[in-house]
């Protein structure tokens, strides 16, 4: 042996020599393992969340789509109803047209047996005298001082009634006594052709009858 190898060498105590320590090694690969470890599962994630964000926008959206209901139709109901109401139309009486009438102070005068036609235009109402009750057509003052009708009879009126007060009247009775016929006595009568009169008796004197007499024509 040289003696620089004398040097350098260790001194021979007779050990056997120290084998080098491992430790510092073993923790510092472990420590690398961890790490490595740490590293891949960091990548694993990364990796999963890219992918998965881009699977997530490759989809198409799932949001329902917002519809609107349309309202069903409206149906109008054109079925016509018949009104089965009955309407009473009531129709004013007018004061009628006069067809013919006593002028003011000459009254008509008959005397027992004579009798006046209601329906004449003629100024004397073609008065006329026979027992035979055919020629009396409407109104006639009879032998046994009773005043007769050929209409409806009489129905008492005030002295100044109208056409619409004839044709409302309802209390008609065939026939007139003297001894009903008081002054200004007045009644209803009708025409042997239906027209209505006015009779306004004045007090009977000398065995006359005398009368203010108005016919209205008939309406349609």
């Amino acid at each position: 042996m040289s003696d620089t190898e004398t040097m350098w060498a260790p001194p021979d105590d007779g050990r056997p020599p120290r084998r080098p320590e491992r430790g510092p090694m073993i923790a510092f690969l472990v420590v690398l393992v961890i790490a490595l470890l740490a590293a891949a599962v960091m990548g694993g994630y990364l990796l999963g969340l890219h992918t998965a964000q881009s699977e997530l926008a490759a989809q198409p959206s799932s949001v329902a789509p917002t519809t609107t209901s349309t309202p069903p139709p409206t149906t109008t109901d054109t079925t016509t109803t018949t009104d089965t109401t009955t309407v009473t139309t009531t129709t004013a009486i007018g004061p009628g047209a006069i067809r013919n009438s006593t002028p003011g102070g000459s009254p008509i005068v008959l005397n027992v047996g004579y009798g006046v036609n209601l329906d004449s235009t003629q100024p004397n109402w073609d008065v006329v005298q026979n027992s035979d009750p055919v020629y009396f057509n409407d109104l006639r003052f009879d032998n046994q001082n009773t005043v007769y009708g050929a209409g409806r009879g009489f129905a008492p009126a005030q002295p100044n009634a109208g056409y619409a007060d004839c044709v409302a009247a309802t209390a008609y009775t065939p026939q007139l006594g003297v001894d009903q016929i008081l002054a200004g006595g007045a009644y209803c009568t009708t025409s042997a052709q239906g027209r209505f009169a006015l009779v306004v008796f004045h007090p009977a004197v000398g065995g006359q009858l005398t009368f203010d007499l108005t016919v209205w024509e008939k309406t349609p």
